[in-house]
């Protein structure tokens, strides 16, 4: 008897509902209806959940479907499912479940037979199925006998046992909702997948759920025997993928396993180590409640993951086996270099071992393992002497190509290094481990960098390289702060150096321990270390001789030996070591020369990281020497900086970047560059943190923030800067307060203490500053003896982390002092002329409001109105800039009489006029001084940075395009001009002509239709070849239907309107107009009112314009 006979007896015995048959009642997604609620029960799944419970909800309400679960093994299928079919329960529905056995022995039809078995438990319904499907029901169970075993027979005996169980499914859903759960299916034998096909096709029409669950991973792969049953199913069913769990629900679901909560650290390596595996999690977490420990491998897990593994070809495990040697993430180009099979073969396994969900694809030929686990269980079932042949097959691999070493970086590769133990050359073990510590340093990552330095030193075998990894370990902790060690490691560097015949080395050893001398208490005595090592290198020192000539000698003896044998390397720590000797006033020329050579060096050797630091330290020498072109270095240095991945380099990129934007005025990009060091640890743990603070103070002293300058100088943090006296002598002196301010320079004096060359240009600025507030003439003649050599340069301290201005303003300020008008006059003309040519306009503020005093104090006809005109002007802009304290002091009344000692006004006693000038001479020199006013409308562009001034405010905003196409706008205003010409201004009339004009489409409408005819043809191909399950076939036709699809959004815009050819306009208009807009907002922030302005002035289209209400002056 067929389907459709017994469905006409199952209709006669219907239990009456009030619908028709076929009725579709409303689809129900609330969770009201349905306990237990998934959310209390299962973590992490409450949108497959949502899925099955609108399955229920459409079975219980009007007919039924096909939902396969799928994931990978341990995912939490069979928890979902069995949630779900207790809640099918409760509400009313026949449940019926069966798993499939993983044994050849498991009798055919196996979880049909427990479907059944199932159903008999319930005598009501068992007696409806019985009446509509004997007897065919009692052959599946054993109980009756099948007909006869011919083919043709046998083929009619599966389909009436299929119609059998069919129709005694459908049979009870007619009386309530049936859900059937098939547990396992990777493991089904093939007729009982038939049989579900069978089945599935009659789902729709009734009341019966069919829930099967199955590791897709495993059938997917192309040898799997029920890949050709199951596949073709996906077609009809809704498909529930899992995957791993999100952080937070893996450490909930650890909370709820171990009973307490896991902390941060923790929970990331369990979610990276599990990916997010409910069961491997679980099985972790229980370990972590047992032990206290996460990184063991729970029994239950390491055999999961062994039985997932068997059941791959030995090749793909031999090639997993290599990747869990690589690491968590690998490279294919490094595998199949690692792995002796070709490399087609080599992508032909990874694409295996994708599929069964073992590594994932992350794009660019980089794979990772799904679960660190894997990885773990792989490496750990190696031997000993296995890991560390492996390891060092990865290291020789890589040096034979240079392309591999791009794709590992330094911290895997000196990792193999020192995992392959006795397998490598030890000199290149330690090659790779310093080459990893230099790049952890770059990265601020100073522990992990302090611990491949460590390892290097352990596994260099040449005393040499070893003396030079200890050095440089010490020079890495000096800095960070662990200066026990480090002295410990120069000592034992130098007893080493000592023992050997290399007289470079121990020169090397000596002038960094003479270098480090400052902050350092070793036990090596680095004077005797310094002359043993000029013994050995030149020749016996003279003993009367000063120290700084044995370090002058031995740096020129080292150069020279590192240029003779074409050593990069020597010749770059020699030059440095010269660099590092040679600070303070008068070594700014040198210092130019020598790191213009090492980055000349570092280019010719590759090495980016010199090149970097040699251009920081250049700009801050063009500077000292009043050289305009610092500002060409040190923008190269912060771009670069600022778009490199190295951590350090966007370190020295915020710090030089706010030192210039400070020393140019523009305090509010210097606030935001100085705010981004709070992202680096090293501030927080180095001997350096103090620079830090030392760069807010410095910065907050410009504009004369006394208030927040005390609250700096006072806090506990402040402690740690090696020289807080000098700090608060100057800040007293720029306050005003000359008693205290020469209260504390006589104690620094009266203490003998003296400061290092790179310290000195602070202590000279202070020394000028006391000179000027006690008027001692010795004072003034010591510090202009000290100034007057270096006229026309710039004081700058702490390797240009402090900037105090020019040279010629304090020997002004010390003229002024004296009474010496005409020579205070034109220095300090000097200085603000100095001030103005290098952009620095706070200096030019403060500069200019010396100067207006010392004219006052001058007094020759004339400078009185100079000096009222200037001081005016100069007013202005110190308002501008925010410069309280200058502005205070500018605009009070000069008092006769009184002293002054600030670095930006002179408060000149009365005198009598100054012989050696013409009266209209001083008068003529003074109006010139004072008519270098502010335009009230500019849109300058200057170098790198624009200059905008509106409404009495200035803003400063680095290169842009829309900056460029406002310029142009405000050139001409009233005049509508092209979007294509603001593109390309250099483009001549005819050729804004001929882009102003539109173009053809790229495709025409008959085009089109052919092309949607096309796609049309083969969608329906694509159908019958995915009903056929001719896989082959339908790889072919979406790649005809992909390629068709590329053509149609190549020659489409947004919203599908047709490109045209040459439509040069139109791209014009959006490009103009976006870069407008987007120059627009970033003026918000800077400038609001200018902003303003600008957007009720300009409008934007096919053709732009400025319109103002009035004509402005505006300077461009």
């Amino acid at each position: 008897m067929i389907l459709s006979d017994r469905r006409k007896r199952i209709d006669a015995r219907r239990v009456p509902r009030g619908r028709s048959p076929h009725h579709v009642g409303p689809f129900r997604y609330g969770r009201g209806v349905m306990q237990p609620r998934f959310g209390e029960t299962i973590i992490g799944r409450e949108h497959p959940a949502g899925l099955l419970r609108a399955e229920v909800d459409r079975a219980t309400a009007s007919h039924g479907g096909v939902v396969l679960v799928t994931g990978e093994p341990g995912i939490g299928k069979t928890t979902l499912v069995t949630a779900v079919a207790e809640e099918a329960r409760q509400r009313g529905a026949l449940v019926l479940g069966a798993a499939c056995w993983d044994s050849d022995s498991a009798p055919g039809y196996w979880p049909w037979v427990q479907v059944l078995r199932g159903l008999r438990r319930s005598p009501d319904d068992w007696a409806l199925a019985r009446d509509a499907a004997e007897p065919g029901l009692g052959v599946l169970l054993g109980e009756a006998t099948g007909g006869p075993s011919d083919e043709d027979d046998g083929d009619q005996e599966a389909f009436a046992l299929y119609d059998a169980v069919t129709t005694a499914l459908v049979a009870v859903s007619q009386r309530r909702p049936v859900v059937v759960v098939l547990d396992d299916l990777h493991w089904a034998d093939p007729a009982s997948m038939r049989l579900l096909r069978f089945a599935a096709q009659h789902t729709w029409f009734e009341r019966l759920l069919l829930i099967g669950t199955y590791r897709d991973a495993e059938v997917e792969s192309g040898d799997h025997r029920l890949r050709p049953l199951l596949l073709p199913l996906t077609a009809k069913a809704t498909t529930v993928t899992l995957t791993g769990l999100s952080r937070d629900e893996v450490g909930a679901l650890m909370t709820r396993t171990a009973g307490r909560e896991p902390d941060p650290g923790l929970l990331d390596e369990v979610h990276r180590r599990t990916g997010g595996n409910p069961f491997f999690v679980e099985q972790t977490a229980r370990l972590w409640r047992a032990d206290g420990l996460v990184t063991a491998i729970a029994p239950g897990v390491r055999e999961a993951v062994r039985r997932r593994l068997a059941q791959l070809p030995a090749p793909v495990v031999e090639a997993l086996t290599v990747a869990a040697v690589l690491g968590r993430d690998f490279h294919r180009q490094v595998l199949s270099a690692c792995v002796p099979t070709p490399a087609a073969q080599v992508d032909r396994l990874l694409d295996r071992a994708v599929t069964a969900r073992l590594v994932v694809a992350r794009g660019g030929g980089r794979f990772a393992f799904a679960h660190d686990l894997v990885r773990e269980t792989l490496y750990d079932g190696l031997p000993d002497d296995d890991r560390r042949v492996r390891h060092a097959a990865v290291v020789r691999a890589v040096d034979r190509s240079a392309a591999l070493a791009e794709r590992l970086i330094p911290a895997d590769l000196a990792r193999h290094a020192w995992l392959a133990g006795v397998d490598l050359d030890p000199s290149r073990a330690a090659e790779l481990l310093v080459a990893a510590a230099r790049d952890a340093s770059r990265r601020l990552a100073m522990e992990e960098a302090a611990v491949h330095f460590r390892r290097a030193r352990e596994v260099a075998a040449d005393p040499t390289q070893r003396v030079k990894i200890m050095v440089e370990l010490a020079q890495l902790l000096h800095h960070v702060g662990g200066r026990d060690e480090a002295e410990q490691l120069l000592a034992d560097a130098a007893t080493l150096a000592l023992a050997l015949d290399e007289p470079v080395v121990l020169a090397r050893v000596a002038l960094t321990v003479h270098r480090q001398r400052p902050t350092a208490r070793r036990s090596a005595d680095p004077e005797e270390l310094l002359r043993e090592a000029y013994r050995r290198l030149i020749g016996e020192p003279d003993v009367t001789g000063p120290l700084s000539t044995l370090v002058a000698d031995l740096i020129t003896a080292t150069e020279t030996l590192a240029r003779r044998g074409n050593d990069d390397e020597a010749l770059t720590f020699s030059l440095w070591a010269r660099h590092d000797t040679t600070w303070g006033l008068g070594t700014a020329a040198d210092r130019a020369a020598l790191t213009a050579e090492i980055r000349d060096v570092a280019r010719r050797t590759g090495d980016r990281e010199t090149e970097m630091w040699a251009t920081s330290l250049r700009w801050v020498a063009l500077l000292e020497l009043g050289d305009p072109g610092y500002h060409r270095e040190l923008t190269a240095f912060v771009t670069a900086g600022r778009e490199s991945d190295n951590a350090r380099h966007r370190m020295g990129a915020a710090v030089d970047g706010g030192i210039i934007a400070a020393f140019r005025g523009d305090f509010t990009e210097a606030d935001e560059f100085f705010s981004e060091l709070a992202d680096f640890g090293e501030w927080e743990h180095s001997d350096h943190a103090f620079m830090g603070h030392h760069l807010r103070w410095s910065r907050l002293l410009l504009q004369g923030r006394f208030d927040e300058l005390d609250t700096l100088l006072d806090a506990p943090d402040m402690a740690r800067h090696p020289h807080p006296e000098l700090l608060r002598a100057i800040t007293a002196a720029e306050r005003g307060d000359d008693e205290t301010a020469a209260r504390l320079t006589a104690g620094i004096e009266a203490a003998g203490t003296t400061y290092s060359r790179a310290v000195s240009p602070l202590w000279v600025r202070l020394r000028a500053q006391a000179a000027v507030a006690t008027r001692d003439p010795r004072r003034c003649a010591e510090v202009r003896q000290a100034l007057e050599p270096h006229r026309g340069g710039w004081l700058a301290a702490l390797f240009g982390c402090d900037i105090s201005g020019p040279v010629d303003h304090w020997l002004g300020l010390v003229d002024a002092a004296q009474e010496r008008w005409d020579d205070a006059v034109a220095r300090l003309s000097s200085a603000r002329d100095a001030a103005d040519r290098m952009g620095s306009r706070p200096w030019s503020v403060i500069a200019r409001a010396a100067l207006a005093d010392a004219l006052t104090g001058r007094d020759r006809p004339g400078d009185g109105a100079a000096a009222a005109e200037l001081r005016a002007a100069t007013e202005r802009d110190a308002r501008t800039l925010g410069m309280a304290q200058a502005v205070t002091r500018l605009s009070s009344a000069v008092p006769a009489g009184a002293g002054a000692t600030t670095a930006g006004q002179i408060h000149p006693p009365t005198a009598a006029p100054t012989t050696g000038q013409h009266p209209a001479e001083a008068s003529s020199v003074g109006l010139t001084v004072a008519r270098r006013l502010v335009e009230a409308y500019e849109f300058r562009r200057d170098g790198p940075v624009w200059q905008l001034t509106y409404a009495g405010v200035v803003a400063h905003l680095p290169d842009a395009k829309g900056l460029h196409d406002l310029r142009l706008l405000l050139s001409r205003p009233g005049v509508d001009v092209p979007a294509v010409e603001l593109l390309d201004p250099a483009a001549g009339p005819e050729l804004v002509a001929a882009r102003r004009l539109g173009g053809d489409p790229v495709l025409d409408d008959e085009a089109k239709a052919r092309y949607r005819r096309h796609l049309q043809r083969l969608d329906d191909e694509i159908d019958r070849a995915a009903a056929r399950g001719d896989e082959s076939k339908l790889a072919g036709l979406d790649a005809e239907r992909a390629a068709l699809l590329d053509q149609l959004r190549a020659a489409a815009g947004l919203a599908g309107r047709s490109r045209r050819l040459g439509d040069e306009a139109e791209r014009a208009r959006k490009t103009v107009t976006a870069r407008i807009r987007d120059t627009l907002r970033r003026l918000d922030d800077r400038h609001p009112a200018l902003a303003a302005h600008l957007r009720d002035t300009v409008s934007t289209g096919s053709t732009c314009r400025y319109l103002p209400p009035e004509p402005l002056p505006w300077g461009l």
